[in-house]
């Protein structure tokens, strides 16, 4: 089919004529990358041709030699900005003395090497139409271009073409098609252009499904949200629960109905001038804030910013993001709404909702009214999370605007399936060079997470082309996650690659920095089930792609209860008092436990009964944020770590001869594999006699965190002395910590070290599958060799 022809503008003489296929690989569809190769050609007086296909663009182009080399030099340095070219190859071919330069239509040919664009926030370009009285687009919520707007969230499957994606069933009117047919219009082939003459509508309707009559229902919505309702909104990868931020009564009443207690809220705010208001905002993180994929970013609240208290509570950070689709851009247009919590429309532990009679099924007993539209959602996506971390970006949430963006391997993988973990859950599937990460799944907790899996597996299947060949999994017998995978190779005579946890975060640190040869990792998190049997988390390992081997570790201490002690830190504090010799009295009056209690844990720990043993550096500050803080109970993961850290982000940094505390080393038998020890009784008397003594909370919390530092540094030291090797990865949940990542990073480099760290994945269970799929694919690769 062919799409759209233009004469040749200028040439040379036949003889002088060159012509070559040159082969674009990368996110090259629905980017408007070939129109911006139909301007170049033509700016260059060169002819040929360009067509979408499966492995991503195919060009043949001809012309005089320095026009084409001219030609190859601009293609990748001018391309489009949502462009991410992978590889350009390059082959001369015989002239076929073309006077005209083609667009043709998508061919669909053989495995599918390409990538789908990532969803983009609404471009300058789109925005001033969105705005201005004149357009016939004027406050039209569906307006976009081939520079912006939804992609993964309404594609069905690859080549990225309008019958691909859900907006199929909208047929253009002739103005639409108009442009959707000039290489020179800016919506060249934008698959989900519309107006709204011929596209999506809005409507506002009650929590029991009644539509609300009114002339302009997102006014309606604004003022809904200004009496102080709570209102269900439809967006590009799912709904979000809309409240007004400043209004503490309204903030408590979604906290309630949606059954999530303490966990911060994100808040949208209109602009960046809204938000400097809000947050103090470093370069690095306003590049975020404004980047296309408009992620939340944590940001540091300024004092007295009018967001009501329960919005963050114990922690001084905002989430903050900015609008990313027209429809949130007409809410703030009403200058009354300074700030919005917009958090994800589910119960807690559940999916994002997406469909409109699914919305109003699941949450019609936690939002007032809701404000649909009839584009479909394809694919479930919820924000994408992420903080300034020691001077770089880090993930804490890799979801919409990022996913399915491929992430490199260092190594040629077979086609195979990553399952990931228990929590954050996030599947990879590997093929050659690549891997593509899920959006972010959540907690496998019950069947409509597992679902939910089910759903994105489907489809990332179908769209790559991707069926695998082996499946990698947990050493964790109790996750989901596992005992699916177990299921689905069996069904499918498949190979199953156990990888353990620790070893998957920090193979996935050293695959994104595409490093093969052996390393000092420092596996730090709170829960991975290790080769023992143990929980563990607080590792020095000895890693290479295919294996790994404990150097050291925190020393075990019990858990009494298991997982109520995750939920319950009063009681693993309780279990590493007792390690650390504490009597039974010391340890219930700094835990606040009961008399009953105390006993009945004592009884546990004495005859071992549901009390599993852990090295986890997550369980620790949990047991000393119960301690320091009185956490008995928290809410949501982590919670406990997150309000220790962050009563001591104003202390001073400590190292040296400033330290307090100090983990006990004591040195294993590396030649006999027999690991050092991290010991904490020390550490415990230390830190009980300044609670005696009056200090402060947050110098006692800032003690802590120099003194675990300082211990992981010591005996990332001893490995090196062990093993020769200089090299150190850091990964896991407990990279989140600024401090603790800060401290980490500049004493390991200060010691000769150096240094990587996980970036372009979450350095937290979000990332783990990441490092299965490197683990396996080497492997794989080894046991082929051998």
């Amino acid at each position: 089919m062919l799409v759209r022809t233009r004469p040749l503008l200028t040439g040379g003489a036949d003889q002088d004529r060159e012509r070559c296929q040159v082969e674009v690989r990368g996110v090259v569809q629905g980017v408007g990358f070939r129109p911006f190769v139909y301007r170049l050609a033509l700016e260059e007086g060169l002819a040929g041709f360009i067509g979408n296909d499966t492995d991503g663009v195919s060009i043949e182009i001809e012309g005089a030699p320095e026009r084409l080399a001219s030609f190859r030099a601009r293609l990748t340095a001018e391309a489009p900005p949502l462009a991410r070219i992978d590889s350009v190859v390059v082959h001369a071919i015989q002239s076929k003395q073309e006077s005209e330069f083609r667009i043709i239509g998508s061919e669909v040919r053989g495995q599918v090497s390409t990538g789908i664009p990532a969803d983009a926030a609404t471009c300058a370009d789109c925005l001033r139409e969105l705005f201005d009285p004149t357009d016939r687009r004027y406050r039209y919520p569906f307006l976009n271009c081939t520079n912006c707007g939804p992609r993964f969230t309404i594609t069905r499957r690859i080549p990225y073409d309008r019958p691909q994606t859900s907006m199929a069933r909208f047929t253009m009117c002739a103005a639409c098609q108009t442009e959707y047919d000039d290489p020179g219009n800016r919506r060249f082939h934008a698959q989900p252009n519309a107006c709204p003459v011929c596209g999506p509508r809005v409507w506002l309707v009650k929590s029991d499904g009644s539509e609300i009559a009114c002339a302009d229902p997102v006014q309606e919505t604004i003022d809904l949200l200004l009496a102080g309702q709570i209102v269900a909104i439809k967006g590009i990868g799912g709904f979000h629960l809309a409240v007004d931020a400043t209004d503490e009564a309204a903030v408590m009443r979604l906290r309630q109905r949606k059954r999530r207690y303490g966990k911060p809220l994100a808040i949208m705010v209109r602009d960046l001038a809204a938000a400097h208001d809000l947050c103090a905002i470093g370069a690095d993180e306003e590049a975020l804030l404004t980047a296309p994929a408009r992620p939340i970013v944590l940001l540091r609240a300024r004092a007295g910013n009018g967001i009501a208290a329960s919005v963050a509570p114990g922690v001084p950070w905002l989430g903050i993001f900015l609008p990313y689709a027209p429809l949130q851009y007409l809410l703030f247009a009403d200058r009354r709404l300074r700030a919005l919590v917009m958090t994800s429309a589910n119960l807690s532990e559940e999916p994002i909702a997406i469909d409109n009679d699914e919305a109003r099924q699941r949450l019609g007993d936690v939002a007032d009214a809701f404000l649909l539209h009839d584009r479909e959602i394809l694919q479930r996506c919820d924000d994408s999370v992420l903080a300034v971390v020691d001077g770089a970006p880090q993930f804490l949430r890799r979801a919409r605007g990022y996913v399915p963006l491929s992430v490199p391997l260092p190594l040629d993988a077979p086609p195979l399936l990553a399952v990931g973990g228990h929590l954050k859950n996030v599947f990879t599937l590997a093929r050659g060079r690549f891997a593509y990460q899920s959006q972010h799944l959540g907690d496998l907790e019950n069947l409509s997470g597992l679902d939910f899996f089910r759903e994105s597996l489907d489809h990332l299947m179908r769209t790559f082309e991707i069926e695998p060949r082996a499946v990698a999994r947990d050493l964790h017998p109790g996750y989901l996650s596992t005992s699916w995978a177990h299921q689905w190779t069996a069904e499918r005579n498949l190979p199953l690659i156990p990888v353990q946890h620790h070893h998957a975060h920090i193979a996935g640190c050293m695959a994104e920095h595409g490093i093969e040869d052996p390393v000092i990792g420092l596996s730090l998190d709170g829960t991975g089930y290790g080769t023992d049997g143990h929980i563990w988390g607080g590792e020095v390992l000895i890693v290479r792609l295919d294996s790994f081997e404990r150097f050291a570790h925190l020393e075990y201490v019990p858990m009494p209860g298991g997982d109520a002690a995750v939920r319950e830190p009063w009681r693993m504090a309780f279990g590493a008092l007792h390690a650390a010799g504490l009597s039974l009295n010391e340890s219930m009056q700094l835990t606040g436990a009961s008399a009953q209690e105390a006993r009945l844990l004592a009884r546990m720990m004495e005859r071992n009964l549901n009390t599993p043993f852990t090295s986890s550096l997550g369980r620790l500050f949990d047991a000393v944020a119960a301690v320091v803080l009185g956490c008995r109970e928290v809410d949501y993961e982590a919670q406990a770590a997150i309000e220790l850290e962050a009563i001591c982000i104003d202390e001073p940094s400590m190292q040296g001869a400033n330290l307090a505390y100090s983990l006990e080393l004591r040195p294993g038998d590396w030649s006999r594999r027999q690991p050092a020890i991290l010991g904490t009784a020390s550490l415990w008397r230390a830190l009980v006699r300044d609670l005696y003594g009056g200090v402060a909370a947050t110098r006692i919390a800032a003690r802590f965190h120099a003194a675990v530092a300082d211990g992981f540094v010591r005996a990332a030291v001893l490995a090196r002395e062990a093993t020769g090797i200089a090299q150190v990865a850091m990964s896991g949940g407990c990279l989140h910590n600024r401090r603790l990542s800060l401290q980490l990073r500049t004493q390991l480099e200060s010691a000769g070290f150096e240094v990587f760290r996980s970036m372009r994945v979450s350095p937290g269970d979000g990332g783990l599958s990441y490092g299965q799929a490197a683990v396996a694919a080497a492997t794989l690769r080894r046991e082929e060799r051998t």
